[in-house]
């Protein structure tokens, strides 16, 4: 199949979106979320033919960070913007170009963050439930408030599983250093997070799993500390 908007040969099966231009292609269900012409580079951050991340956040909770593959080589970027009230953090390709930012919505009742193109036009929203605090649950929106995906985590939220609106287990968030949480969270000594992302639904976008993650941290542990 072809991209009807550059015309690059797709060569995955069912795939939602474009792995070059990052657009969302007909019949998509989520396409909602990635209708902006987000540049994906073959072996790049957002390749769709990944299935594994670390997500390594350093410095105290302040959003700068590695992104590594399954071999330990560093892949990506997330970068803090000084200064920034909602706390924009950017996801960055290694030559520094920025594939997306994840902000905190700062008026509204429940921990919200909204998942951005490198232009700032939003993409997605992610939420936490109100009342799901042992067992924590969020949920990914598109633009038009159309649940996308749900991660549910398991007791204390140190492992997450994302389903799909059909309920299909496509992705599983792991906190690698849970251990230290429990014994030094709160402390200085407790300066880092580090998560395994594993993927099992190669359609559905890089960019909106990260996003996740990241909101994941955000909501769930940053606050605890």
């Amino acid at each position: 199949m072809r991209c009807p908007y550059c015309g690059n040969e797709i060569s995955y099966p069912n795939a939602r979106f474009c792995p070059y231009c990052g657009r969302s292609l007909p019949g998509d269900t989520a396409g909602t979320v990635v209708q902006s012409a987000i540049q994906i580079t073959p072996g790049g951050l957002l390749d769709p033919r990944r299935s594994f991340y670390i997500i390594h956040e350093k410095y105290w909770d302040m959003g700068w960070g590695d992104i590594y593959d399954e071999y330990g080589r560093i892949i990506g970027k997330m970068e803090r913007k000084i200064l920034s009230l909602r706390g924009e953090i950017r996801l960055e390709e290694l030559d520094g170009r920025v594939v997306g930012k994840v902000v905190r919505k700062i008026i509204a009742i429940r921990p919200t963050y909204d998942l951005l193109d490198p232009q700032g036009r939003l993409l997605a929203r992610m939420r936490r439930k109100l009342l799901a605090i042992l067992r924590p649950v969020l949920w990914l929106e598109d633009r038009n408030g159309n649940k996308l995906l749900k991660a549910q985590g398991d007791f204390l939220g140190f492992n997450f599983k994302i389903y799909d609106v059909a309920g299909r287990l496509i992705a599983e968030v792991n906190k690698l250093d849970a251990f230290k949480d429990l014994f030094l969270g709160g402390t200085i000594f407790d300066f880092s997070d580090k998560y395994a992302l594993r993927i099992y639904d190669p359609r559905v976008s890089r960019l909106l799993l990260l996003g996740f993650v990241i909101a994941i941290d955000n909501a769930v542990h940053d606050v605890r500390k």
